[in-house]
């Protein structure tokens, strides 16, 4: 079983490095706890100061104005120390020089999201919480990024392109999904929680989400004698649904056995790569998307396919919507 989580974060909110440090945390708890479960997680970047001029502002004139006094500044500066000493981060805001605008760094991010690996991004994300909170380094600033980047293995020359230079704000995908500020998690199917939740309250959300998840779905196990071997395919019928398994070169695939046309089997259609041809229409459709390969919106419903011991397992997903829990 699979869980997806996005985090909308920006990189000059302390909440956000604590938040980071805390799911940390409820994420190994929860391996433990279910290791059946393998969690992806996505970082989305979110700006929260569009406003701030291209070279940022003075980071002490910024919190003074925006908390009204110095005590006030000092009151929160100390809640949040306490609050990142408990997850094992010490931070030191005289050392932080300037409030940067991060609309660049969330630009780099992004591309290096499609370009990374998984390690790569780890110490991306972690570098440039570091610049800002323990370096005082200013995230505004392109040579820094991309000097940032080529330390944990990107090419500058593949992300100097993302980077403008003017200040212009970075929008994310989905704000609403982060609009009631950040960090914001949304685990799985629409489960959100909204600021640098405890880890329980964290573990809780996963535990929920991974429930949710397995109410969602039904499973056809499909035993070893089963699996078709490359090149062929099997008919399965399972509690009233008629499945065709399909193996391509060892990457299998599951649809429904009914063209979306007409309804006629596509079990017994002609498979050339990973395309099946309907024998009644001469319909192809696409088995790793389900598409119809012109350009309509008719698709055949496909399932993800697992392993299960020596065997298969198909897995059905509702195709109800999970109601969201602020």
């Amino acid at each position: 079983m699979r869980l997806s989580i996005e985090v909308y974060f920006d990189f000059i909110c302390p909440w956000c490095l604590i938040g980071r440090r805390q799911l940390d945390e409820a994420l190994a708890q929860l391996r433990v706890e279910r290791p059946e479960v393998r969690v992806d997680v996505s970082w989305r970047g979110m700006q929260l100061l569009p406003a701030l001029p291209m070279q940022g502002e003075d980071f002490h004139a910024f919190y003074l104005r925006r908390l009204g006094s110095e005590q006030g500044m000092r009151l929160r500066q100390a809640q949040v120390r306490q609050a990142a000493a408990s997850v094992g981060v010490e931070l030191d805001f005289d050392k932080i020089p300037r409030m940067p605008n991060t609309a660049d760094a969330h630009r780099l991010w992004q591309r290096a999201c499609q370009l990374g690996s998984p390690a790569q991004l780890e110490s991306l994300l972690e570098w440039l919480f570091a610049c800002h909170f323990l370096h005082g380094g200013d995230l505004g600033d392109g040579a820094t990024l991309l000097g940032l980047a080529e330390a944990v293995g990107f090419s500058p020359a593949d992300l100097v392109g993302s980077l403008q230079g003017d200040g212009t704000p970075f929008f994310c995908d989905q704000p609403e999904a982060a609009r009631q500020g950040v960090p914001s998690f949304v685990l799985g199917k629409g489960r959100i929680l909204s600021g640098a939740q405890p880890v329980a309250q964290l573990l809780a959300g996963l535990h929920q989400a991974v429930a949710a998840m397995t109410r969602a779905q039904a499973r056809v196990l499909v035993p070893a004698e089963r699996v078709p071997a490359p090149g062929q395919r099997v008919l399965i019928e399972d509690s009233g649904k008629s499945l065709v398994l399909f193996n391509v070169d060892g990457r299998f695939h599951a649809i429904d056995d009914g063209c979306p046309h007409q309804g006629a089997s596509l079990c017994g259609g002609r498979l050339e790569g990973e395309v099946i041809q309907c024998l009644a229409h001469g319909l192809r459709f696409n088995l790793t998307t389900g598409l119809l390969l012109n350009p309509t919106q008719l698709r055949v419903r496909r399932y993800p396919v697992e392993p299960a011991g020596e065997g298969l397992s198909i897995v059905i997903e509702s195709q109800e919507a999970i109601p969201c829990s602020p």
